[in-house]
């Protein structure tokens, strides 16, 4: 009876261990088709797309047609003779045991623009990842491909050669776009009349500005003060940033700051994501919507982060890159599916998560790798935010799929 009991617990710890590993298994997450364009580099970085918190033990391997399959990505610049072709790429990984995950997608080159002057306006809503001047990527790209009349849009441009407008504010969220109106201490301190002062500070507390550049962040661009009260006005943004016209294209590129903190494992990660993130993105474009009814509207997956090092420097011990990359993978399989969903031809998915170089394309430097020694060791530095390098690949990432769209604009 002893040894009866001790062998069905030893199959039920068996059969409790293999399921565990069957829910567990990595798998790739690689929207079914990508985008390209003559001139472009197009990537697939396996770090980005395979959503194993220990991705380095695993190795990979990509069949194309055309490209080349590196240790890291596989990648591919099509020439002129590529416009209007598609290729189809199968990623596998695999371990000791065998092939673990595999995934298929198309890669679609954008054709020849049948008419490359036409005139064509851009808004982009995103937050802090905009530091990285991804949109500026996109300005260039175009221009250097003969758009000459892409125009961006937007409330906000840098002061800097090749600047493109654009609606990024650090820390937003797809609902602060739609509520954010505060006033800085030393607004209130300055309004003479009693009344509106009264309403002002109705607001909330007012913030107190340490540095300048946080004034910019205050107001969302969709939101006014009107009789005592915030209001969203999108007509009053529409006015300002293109005439009173709704833009051709409205891209999303949001979401990292609704989910930055979440705690748990995939299957409840995006449950709390489905129920108190992806309502934000539903209501941001129902708010936009009325006034902008013939526009495409794109929603990005969103940039994986870097390495341990960098959550390290701006986070001590407190947070670290193996739960940011579960919620990560979670929040692209949502909006994935958001997109998917709705769906409506005027909304439409743009693949950006696959693109950036997990070391490269962030913020590192060479620090002293101990206390002890004056020998470098290069680091990552920043843990979400891409450099310069990566803003270069996300641009190059969402202009493609702006080339492959251009003819059915």
């Amino acid at each position: 009876m002893k040894m009866n009991m001790k062998r069905n617990g030893c199959l039920l710890a068996a059969l409790c261990a293999a399921a565990f590993a069957a829910h567990a298994r990595p798998s790739f997450l690689i929207p079914e088709r990508l985008y390209a364009a003559p001139g472009l580099e197009c990537n697939i970085y396996y770090k980005d797309v395979f959503d194993s918190v220990v991705p380095q033990n695993y190795a990979f391997q990509t069949y194309a047609s055309k490209g080349r399959s590196e240790l890291t990505r596989w990648c591919w610049t099509p020439e002129d003779k590529d416009a209007d072709t598609s290729v189809e790429v199968v990623v596998n990984a695999w371990n000791d045991d065998g092939l673990v995950a595999s995934a298929t997608t198309t890669v679609e080159v954008a054709a020849a623009p049948a008419d490359p002057s036409r005139r064509v306006t851009f808004a982009l809503f995103g937050d802090s990842l905009t530091n990285s001047r991804f949109q500026d990527r996109i300005l260039a790209d175009m221009q250097e491909a003969g758009h000459v009349n892409y125009v961006p849009v937007g409330s906000r441009k840098g002061t800097h050669p090749g600047a493109a407008a654009h609606d990024g504010f650090g820390g937003y969220t797809c609902d602060t776009f739609l509520t954010r109106y505060a006033v800085a201490e030393d607004e209130i301190a300055n309004v003479q009349d009693a009344a509106e002062r009264e309403q002002l500070k109705a607001l909330g507390t007012p913030t107190k500005i340490v540095h300048e550049w946080q004034r910019g962040l205050l107001r969302s661009p969709l939101v006014a003060f009107k009789d005592g009260r915030k209001t969203l006005d999108v007509p009053a943004w529409l006015a300002k940033v293109n005439g009173g016209a709704a833009p051709d294209i409205v891209l999303i590129e949001l979401g990292v700051n609704s989910v930055f903190a979440y705690r748990g494992e995939a299957g409840e990660l995006r449950k709390k994501i489905r129920e108190n993130v992806i309502p934000g993105f539903t209501r941001l474009i129902s708010a936009l919507r009325p006034h902008m009814p013939d526009s495409l509207f794109a929603v990005c997956t969103l940039p994986i982060g870097c390495s341990q090092d960098g959550f390290a420097v701006n986070y001590g011990a407190n947070w670290n890159e193996v739960q940011h990359r579960k919620i990560l993978f979670a929040l692209n399989r949502e909006i994935a599916e958001f997109v998917k969903e709705q769906d409506d031809r005027k909304l439409v998915l743009v693949p950006v998560a696959n693109a950036l170089d997990p070391f490269y394309s962030y913020i590192h430097a060479g620090t002293p790798a101990h206390a002890r020694t004056t020998e470098k060791a290069v680091r990552d530095r920043n843990a979400v935010h891409p450099s310069g390098a990566g803003g270069g690949q996300m641009g190059d990432a969402i202009a493609a799929w702006l080339r492959c769209r251009w003819n059915s604009l």
